[in-house]
């Protein structure tokens, strides 16, 4: 699964975090396929709600559903139980087609220059799938990360991996975002499916990097959300970062 050929890719945009990680996680999903790939995700929720009484239009937040916050359903619905929904909503994202997921990770405080790491590889990646694409990204940071955008599109110095560009002989050279079309769209994450998919990508990635600082908390240990990232792995864009063996993008 390469991501190639398609000529135009949608990609939901969801951040998490502590107060030691800002996480990204981009999930895109080809135009052609979007219709396919709501009617998968439709349908898991309409077997939820046979299956534990979760509202089909409630909005699912990775932290509070895990914890067992929010009034998402007409009975209760145990943590054992939310955390294997958690899991299999997890293994959906898999499932979808043409699916593929880009992920950072920096230090908190830099949430500007994550996004702006991560838009830059998403931009790589559509040169070389001969595509372009939408960001849709969950409401909050509107101003800054259209200010980012723009920037991106005019101005993008990126350094030499070799010292210098041959090119040119200059460290640095300009690299416009090209394939990322039009200004971020924001959508209320309570609206949209894909992005509380993409909210359980980054708190699935947040709890990995607690876990591998030694940060994990006990009852997350206790379900195995620490491991949950990995379900992920089929549709991990490693080649976002090739020192990563997850293709975390890192600072």
């Amino acid at each position: 699964m390469n991501g190639g050929g398609w000529d135009m890719h949608l990609t939901y945009i969801d951040e998490s975090g502590d107060e030691s990680f800002v996480i990204f996680s981009a999930l895109t999903i080809p135009a052609a396929q979007w219709r396919r790939a709501f009617k998968m995700i439709r349908e898991f929720r309409r077997d939820l709600r046979k299956s534990d009484g979760i509202y089909v239009h409630a909005e699912l937040h990775a932290w509070k559903f895990v914890s067992g916050r929010g009034q998402i359903a007409d009975r209760i619905v145990p943590k054992g139980r939310r955390c294997q929904i958690f899991k299999e909503a997890l293994q959906l994202v898999t499932q979808l087609p043409g699916a593929r997921l880009f992920n950072a990770v920096f230090p908190a405080g830099q949430t500007e220059r994550a996004f702006e790491r991560l838009l830059n590889r998403l931009n790589r990646a559509l040169v070389d799938w001969d595509s372009h694409s939408v960001l849709i990204c969950d409401t909050g940071k509107e101003i800054s990360f259209t200010r980012i955008a723009r920037r991106l599109h005019i101005y993008n110095p990126i350094s030499s991996r070799y010292g210098i560009w041959e090119d040119t002989g200059q460290p640095y050279k300009n690299i416009p975002i090209d394939r990322i079309v039009e200004d971020p769209l924001f959508k209320d994450s309570a609206q949209s499916y894909f992005l509380q998919l993409v909210d359980f990508c980054a708190y699935s990635l947040l709890q990995w990097e607690r876990s591998a600082s030694g940060k994990v908390i006990p009852r997350v240990k206790r379900y195995g959300l620490d491991k949950t990232f990995l379900i992920l792995k089929p549709i991990l864009v490693k080649e976002a970062n090739t020192r990563d063996p997850y293709g975390i993008i890192r600072p």
